[in-house]
């Protein structure tokens, strides 16, 4: 049977699923529909102009992309589940035509904002009231209503600290010039996380787009295929290498396991796997694309920002986690097929890797490009996706089947500038946070606690840190997760002696864990829809394959050589060594099984060993790893007996 038919009798349908907690989006007709394309299509054309002549200035390329976006979601995403899902009420249009003009005012009137000395006018409240009160609904209806809670929260902090008791207490501000701040000042809505969407984000989900347009999945799918599908466990491997390769392109969990597990969550169950496992693994590895370069999500971006580094550093700071995470997914689902003793795939469900590079090898192009600028020549991010948006629309016409003909680019246009808005909504209430923190000095006073709240140990501040951006993310998208736990959390784990990229890699990666967190993990409803699980099950699945996701972030912190910057060679290798065992023996453990079935016993001991591998200094090593190799060498007698007596029978 042909991988094709395979896929059709076994897959789901594909369904709209959008990356982060919000509602569901129209299905517009008629007129509408029109409507939709053209602003879309207009404010790509924008900004791939901006990105390419570099003529416009970023506060009017920060404005034009909220005016667009916060116009689309009001038209776009209905107010409550009982309104028209067909078409936007009067009240939609008439919301989103204000926050429009709200967005756009600060960039038209800008020359007049900078002469008034810093004093708003009566106009300029009147439109930053109106601004704020319609981002925050544009970010409930977008991706529901934790984010907005979380802002509204810090706004109500902003009027009323001054009557807070204890050490949160502040002098207080008035309401004008809290609005000032927040929508007239860089500090505010318009600040660094709206500007890293709307100059470097955009692009790369621009470039996902055409590369999805042109048939880049279909190109990783078969690469992934022919590279893992004979093997044990092949097609739970084929989920974890082409969904990461998929990470590199689109950054998005939800669409990851969308657009990969139509294709490798059927194959999982052919062979064996139970359909909250195959469901698990698709979460797992899905999750894991917004950790792996180049690409990595609009978090890695703002990262950047926040930190004051060059994009290519966070890129090659994450090759190492991002390794161990997939190699950690892949030895443990090798284990579990050895465990229950499942099927291969048949050699017709295989494509031959000559044939695959040969059909679809061009679709490489761009993705090598884009590294190659980042990595090599490091050019800008903004530049190096605009050259590679170019090269993949050249590179599509190489063959007939992924022509990017005028319609098909369009639509990938418009599916980019849709796939922006959940991430440029939260950037833009996630200023609101930004702001208060900076007006209020809220951020240097959490951590300052948290460091007294762990007593000044390092390893406990780590884990409230951990269950602080668990929980955060349960409620928040990954992007403004991050935004929060780096403005605060952060900060204290820096001042408790964490290096700052390790401080904020810690963070990334929890708000990236909190997908696949139950109960409420979006990414394993996505996947047991698949799956034809139950949702819980699969959650509960990934959260334990993924056991390695909650682990690597306290190594970056107590072996940051893992993370290539200011160390030497011989540091790398010695702690890229220990990781590797370190992450084997913990997929081991978690399956419980070697070359045979470990004891209870053997798991929590060697669980003991993966912390003092993977946390400890050399000590730890010294006393864990004779320990393995003790436990490897019982469960390798105990397969040569096993052997000898099947033998002997």
């Amino acid at each position: 049977m042909a991988l094709s038919d395979f896929i059709k009798k076994r897959g789901g349908a594909l369904t709209d699923v959008d990356e982060d907690k919000g509602g569901k989006k129209r299905e517009l007709e008629g007129a509408w529909k029109y409507i939709i394309t053209a602003l879309c299509l207009s404010l790509a054309a924008f900004q791939l102009y901006a990105a390419g002549s570099g003529l416009v200035d970023d506060k009017y390329v920060v404005s034009v992309h909220l005016a667009v976006i916060i116009l689309l979601i009001y038209l776009l995403f209905p107010a409550t589940k009982h309104s028209s899902s067909k078409a936007p009420t009067v009240i939609d249009i008439i919301l989103g035509l204000l926050s429009f003009c709200a967005a756009l005012y600060v960039a038209v009137f800008a020359k007049k904002i900078n002469a008034q000395m810093g004093i708003p006018t009566k106009m300029d409240l009147i439109f930053g009231v109106i601004c704020l009160v319609l981002v925050l609904e544009a970010t409930r209806r977008a991706i529901g209503m934790a984010m907005p809670i979380v802002a509204c929260v810090f706004l109500l902090y902003a009027v009323f600290g001054r009557q807070i008791p204890g050490v949160f207490r502040h002098a207080g501000f008035t309401v004008s010039k809290i609005i000032k701040l927040l929508y007239l000042t860089d500090e505010g809505i318009f600040g660094t996380a709206l500007n890293t969407s709307a100059t470097y984000v955009v692009l790369f989900i621009f470039f996902g787009a055409i590369m999805s347009e042109i048939g880049m999945s279909k190109f990783l799918s078969n690469l992934a295929l022919a590279l893992a599908g004979g093997s044990v466990g092949g097609p739970a491997k084929v989920s974890a290498l082409a969904s990461g390769l998929m990470g590199t392109v689109s950054g998005s969990t939800s669409a990851n396991v969308a657009t990969t597990g139509v294709m490798t969550i059927p194959l999982m169950k052919s062979v064996g796997y139970a359909p909250e496992y195959a469901g698990a693994v698709e979460c797992v590895a899905s999750a894991g694309g917004q950790i792996m370069p180049p690409v990595m999500g609009a978090a890695a971006f703002l990262m950047a920002q926040f930190i004051g580094v060059q994009y290519s550093v966070i890129v090659f700071a994450a090759i190492i986690p991002a390794f161990l995470y997939y190699l950690c997914v892949w030895v443990s689902v090798e284990l579990r097929a050895r465990r229950q003793g499942l099927k291969t795939l048949e050699k017709d469900q295989i494509p031959k890797l000559g044939s695959t590079f040969r059909d679809y090898g061009h679709m490489a192009i761009p993705l090598i490009a884009l590294i190659y600028f980042l990595s090599v020549k490091g050019y800008n991010p903004i530049y190096a996706a605009w050259l590679s948006i170019l090269i993949a629309i050249v590179v599509s016409f190489f063959r007939k089947s992924s022509r990017l003909t005028l319609r098909r680019f369009c639509r990938a246009l418009e599916n980019g500038v849709k796939g922006t808005m959940s991430v440029a909504i939260a950037c833009a209430c996630a200023g609101i946070v930004i702001g208060v923190i900076s007006l209020t000095g809220f951020g240097l006073v959490f951590s300052l606690n948290i460091f007294k709240l762990a007593l000044g140990i390092k390893f406990l501040a780590l884990f409230l840190a951990m269950a602080a951006s668990i929980i955060l993310g349960m409620g928040l998208p990954t992007t403004a997760c991050y935004i929060v736990t780096a403005l605060t959390l952060a900060p204290a784990l820096v001042n408790m002696g964490v290096p700052l990229l390790a401080a904020h890699f810690f963070v990334f990666y929890f708000a990236i864990m909190s997908t696949i967190t139950p109960p409420v993990a979006l990414s394993s409803f996505v996947a047991a829809g698949l799956a034809q699980s139950d949702p819980l099950k699969t959650g509960v699945s990934a959260f334990r394959l993924a056991i390695a996701g909650f682990i690597i972030p306290f190594m970056l912190v107590y072996k940051p050589a893992l993370l290539l910057t200011g160390t030497t060679v011989p540091a790398v290798i010695y702690n890229l060594a220990i990781a590797i065992i370190g992450v084997i023996v913990l997929a081991m453990a978690s399956e419980g099984y070697v070359m045979g079935v470990l004891k209870l016993w053997q798991r929590l001991i060697l669980l003991a060993c993966v912390i003092g591998l993977l946390i400890l200094d050399e000590r730890g090593d010294l006393v864990a790893l004779p320990i393995i190799l003790l436990i490897l060498f019982f469960q390798r007698r105990e397969w040569k007996k096993r052997r000898e007596a099947a033998d002997r029978a």
